[in-house]
């Protein structure tokens, strides 16, 4: 079906009906076209095993800014919030703009996940 992505435990089913089976008839039978069957023969990996991970889009905001600034605050104060570090952060860097507040609080939960308090 155009626009579905197919999956591991359709490869398997093709690859095992490949075996006794024409790749149209094995395509047909595992659910896909034998466009994707040529696909697959061409590279006989599995969709998991191809999905590349996905990295950032753009440049870091707080690249420089966190590590330096914010993870002292962290420190000294556990309990802050993310919202009183964000005022805190335009206070200092009002180039920065508001776009940056969700990168803030997701660098804070990660940061808080591996060197908070248990």
């Amino acid at each position: 079906m155009p626009g579905k992505h197919i999956t591991d435990q359709q490869v398997r089913l093709y690859k095992q009906y490949r075996q006794k089976n024409t790749l149209q008839i094995a395509a047909a039978k595992a659910g896909f076209s034998s466009s994707t069957a040529f696909r697959i023969e061409a590279d006989p990996r599995l969709p998991s095993g191809r999905t590349k991970p996905r990295g950032r889009r753009r440049p870091d905001p707080l690249a420089g800014i966190f590590d330096q600034e914010l993870v002292p605050l962290l420190k000294e104060t556990p309990n802050i919030r993310a919202a009183s570090l964000f005022d805190e952060l335009m206070r200092r860097h009002p180039e920065l703009g508001p776009g940056v507040r969700r990168t803030l609080e997701r660098r804070v939960r990660q940061w808080r996940a591996v060197h908070g308090p248990e």
